[in-house]
Formats: C-alpha cells, sequence, structure tokens
C-alpha cells in the first residue's frame, strides 16, 4: 500500500465522530471540499461509548459525538454520562492505541461566570448534568495528555447555530415559529438569558485552524458579544418581514446561566482566528434557508 491510497505509514486522514450532527455534518463537507480524505462515525455506527472506530490512517480526529441539549440533561442524566463521558474514554483510548491526535470538543463549563467575558482559566463548575459531563470528559482528555502522550486540544463552543439546525434549539424554534403561518405568537419560556452566538461557517473555519502539528491547550470558540432570547426573535422577525406577538412564559430553567461572553483573544492570537459572521447576518441565512426549504 502506499500514501496515495490514504493508507499504509502514512497517517493522513481525519476521523469526524458525530458526523451525522449538526455541526459533523458541516464539517465533514468542508474538509472533503478541501481535499481531506475524512472517516466518519455516527451513532448508526455503534454505539461511540463501547464500539471499535475506524482508527487505520487516520491522523486525527475531531471528537464532536455527544448528547448536547441541557434541558434533556436534567431529564435523563444517565444517558449522557454514558454518552459523553464513557463515549470520550472510547474515543481517547482509540488515540493512545493508534498515536492519534484529538481535538475534544466540550461546552458549558464555567457555571455562573464570575465574569465576562469569560476566558479559558475561568474556573470550571457545572451547572447541569450536561455541564458536569463535559467537564469529566476534559479531565479524563487531560489524564490521557499527561500520561499517555495523547496530543490534545479542547475546543469549548459556545452557542453554534446555523441553517439546518433543529427545534429544540432557540434559533431554529423562533425561526419555525415566526415563518408558520398557522402560528399566531412567538411562545419562549424566558426572554432574558444572553448566550454568546456563533455562525456554524465561523465554527468550522476555527476547526480548520486546528490542523496542524503540535498544536495543544484550550480555545474559547465564540464571537465575543452576547444577546438575549428577546434580541433573537426580534432579529429573526425583521429578517422574515414579520411581526407576530411574544408570549413570554417567564419561566427560569433549572440552574439558568443568565449571561455567557466568550474571550476569544486566545483564538485570535494563537490560531489567527476571528468569527466573520454577525448575528443579524447568521440569523438571516437560517431564515432564508428555512423559507427554500418549506418552498
Amino acid at each position: 500500500m502506499n500514501a496515495a491510497n490514504n493508507s499504509g505509514p502514512m497517517k493522513n486522514e481525519i476521523l469526524v465522530t458525530g458526523a451525522t450532527g449538526f455541526l459533523g455534518r458541516k464539517l465533514v463537507a468542508e474538509l472533503e471540499a478541501r481535499g481531506h480524505a475524512v472517516r466518519k462515525h455516527s451513532s448508526a455506527d455503534g454505539d461511540i461509548a463501547s464500539c471499535a472506530l475506524p482508527m487505520e490512517g487516520v491522523r486525527h480526529v475531531f471528537h464532536l459525538a455527544g448528547k448536547s441539549f441541557v434541558p434533556d440533561s436534567w431529564k435523563n442524566p444517565h444517558a449522557f454520562y454514558q454518552t459523553n463521558v464513557m463515549g470520550t474514554v472510547n474515543v481517547l483510548e482509540h488515540c493512545r492505541r493508534h498515536q492519534v491526535s484529538l481535538t475534544l470538543v466540550s461546552s458549558y463549563v464555567y457555571g455562573h461566570p464570575q465574569r465576562l467575558p469569560i476566558s479559558e482559566d475561568h474556573p470550571l463548575a457545572a451547572a447541569n448534568p450536561y455541564a458536569h459531563t463535559k467537564i469529566l470528559a476534559e479531565e479524563t482528555g487531560r489524564f490521557y495528555e499527561r500520561n499517555f502522550g495523547v496530543a490534545l486540544v479542547i475546543v469549548r463552543p459556545f452557542n453554534v447555530y446555523g441553517p439546518r439546525q433543529q427545534p429544540p434549539f432557540l434559533i431554529p424554534s423562533i425561526v419555525q415559529q415566526v415563518l408558520d403561518p398557522t402560528v399566531d405568537a412567538v411562545r419562549l419560556q424566558d426572554l432574558r438569558p444572553r448566550r454568546d452566538y456563533l455562525y456554524v461557517e465561523d465554527a468550522v473555519e476555527f476547526f480548520l485552524t486546528l490542523l496542524r502539528p503540535g498544536l495543544c491547550g484550550v480555545f474559547n470558540m465564540g464571537s465575543g458579544r452576547s444577546a438575549s432570547v428577546g434580541e433573537v426573535v426580534q432579529l429573526v422577525k425583521s429578517a422574515a418581514g414579520i411581526d407576530k406577538p411574544v408570549v413570554n412564559a417567564d419561566v427560569q430553567r433549572p440552574g439558568e446561566v443568565m449571561d455567557v461572553v466568550a474571550d476569544v483573544a486566545r483564538a485570535a492570537a494563537d490560531l489567527n482566528w476571528r468569527p466573520r459572521t454577525s448575528l443579524a447576518e447568521g440569523v438571516a441565512a437560517v431564515v432564508a434557508a428555512e423559507r427554500a426549504a418549506r418552498g
């Protein structure tokens, strides 16, 4: 065998777990568009917590697989620990055995912020079971890095959004309510929480900057500013050219964090990465894509 077949001694393939998820699909498509040979794993290929992974010829793994909808983690925490923690252990074991570098995707690990914007050295704290699984996954990754020599980068995305993301995530949920002619009002639980929203294409560009030898460390991935749920609703209505009343249930979720803003200075300095898409531009793209999908 030779390197032209993307196999043998030359390791030049990239494995993406969670390859059929919202972010995984976009990353796989862009990697392939730029000439990378990509191997894909999704839940259809086996339980990430226990299955064998296709590591032959792989030089790097983007570990995106996991359960991510925070409210569900309160309803079924065991499933989140099984997938997010044991799934990461399984991926790390494969990377250890095959001497493959890893990008580990984490999120929501800062708890209730002590300061804004939130830098990577902010203390970690779990505000919900999902966040706790991510903190445990990060700790496991660092253990493998220190003790087994697994080359590791930890990426902490804030709220990634874009076309084809599905409810119950916030922005697609709002867009569908605004565009649906049978819905008379936009109904939401709480208009106050503020989040740092990052457009999916900017997120994919971030991941592509990580494909360099010897890179390590922890990086925030966000826009560097926050917007409230109420502000997002107004952006959606403006992009759609549709005005509907907003019904606010004013119900705060357990452990709700009211504001998060990512400090992305490290990514700018070390990776030469900055987000390009404003929230207004990104929301307009989501609205346009949803309109096109509806015909």
